[in-house]
């Protein structure tokens, strides 16, 4: 089990009854923000949604707890509450004395506050992850407004990011379209295949589109290991390929003059990656520059 997972189920040990899905959430947000275990590169990363901060990652999760039976979903109106069951607290009990002090923390300053006078609170003290909220009410003053990405040509990789930090990143940078240019659109990482992906932004309103023209072949990539492998890999692309997909070139130069839009695939560096090259090509035809986020 992942520890970000036995923590979940140490929240939900000290809270000793079961906790509504959007409390839990935030609960578990607060945790990361306020304590060492925010330190976790691992540990789960949140985004504005429909009620402050959310992840996508730990929902989940969640479920997959609820179906193995360390914890137990119950409906409450329109909402899940979630409560821990005997095998839940046996596990719980594996996580590390500094985990344990630090949710029973949490749970005991934040757990007792009523929904809305914790949503208050954290929408005051964390106001961009109040700028989606249904609750009008209650989005402070301050909030941020959702802002709107410059013309540029801006290209992004998941290497190394959970689903929902990334997100997070295109929302605060402004970005209202993904532009999927792999060939293949698989991840085993979460959120990072295509349909996972799709579905994840509908909800955030971000756009998703899939250019797999624009991608590199899989079977170009067949033993493409040393670095000349990938320099003659990447020449190809730029020499060879491109030169026929003018016609995707120019629609998706046409997406990115209309809509904040990032060119989307795996690699963390632009330079190890065909988006660089792809985006080279566009800042050409487009006179716009470019920005690797």
């Amino acid at each position: 089990m992942l520890r970000r997972q036995r923590t979940t189920l140490a929240v939900l040990t000290a809270a000793q009854q079961p906790v509504p899905s959007t409390e839990l959430f935030k609960l578990m947000f607060l945790l990361g923000r306020e304590t060492f275990i925010g330190g976790d590169d691992t540990f789960y990363e949140f985004v504005p949604y429909r009620y402050g901060p959310f992840s996508f990652a730990l929902n989940r999760e969640l479920d997959a707890l609820t179906a193995y039976g360390y914890a137990k979903a119950e409906q409450s109106g329109p909402t899940s509450s979630y409560a821990i069951t005997d095998l839940g607290a046996k596990e719980a009990k594996l996580a590390d004395s500094d985990t344990m002090r630090a949710t029973k923390a949490i749970v005991s300053k934040y757990g007792k506050q009523g929904l809305r006078v914790l949503l208050k609170d954290v929408y005051a003290r964390y106001p961009w992850y109040s700028t989606r909220s249904e609750l009008k009410d209650l989005i402070p003053a301050n909030a941020p407004v959702l802002p709107v990405a410059q013309p540029a040509i801006y290209t992004i990789g998941y290497e190394g990011r959970s689903v929902d930090g990334f997100l997070d990143d295109l929302l605060r940078v402004g970005i209202r379209l993904i532009l999927d240019v792999r060939a293949n659109p698989v991840s085993r990482k979460y959120g990072f295949a295509s349909t996972a992906l799709r579905r994840i932004t509908e909800k955030l309103e971000i756009g998703y589109e899939h250019w797999p023209a624009l991608g590199i072949p899989s079977e170009k990539r067949h033993g493409v290991e040393s670095s000349e492998d990938f320099r003659q890999l990447f020449m190809y692309y730029r020499r060879e390929l491109l030169p026929k997909r003018t016609a995707e070139i120019r629609k998706v130069a046409e997406r990115i003059a209309t809509t904040p839009a990032a060119l989307l695939c795996m690699e963390k560096d632009p330079r190890d990656c065909h988006r660089s090259r792809l985006a080279a090509v566009l800042a050409e035809t487009s006179k716009l520059s470019i920005v690797h986020l």
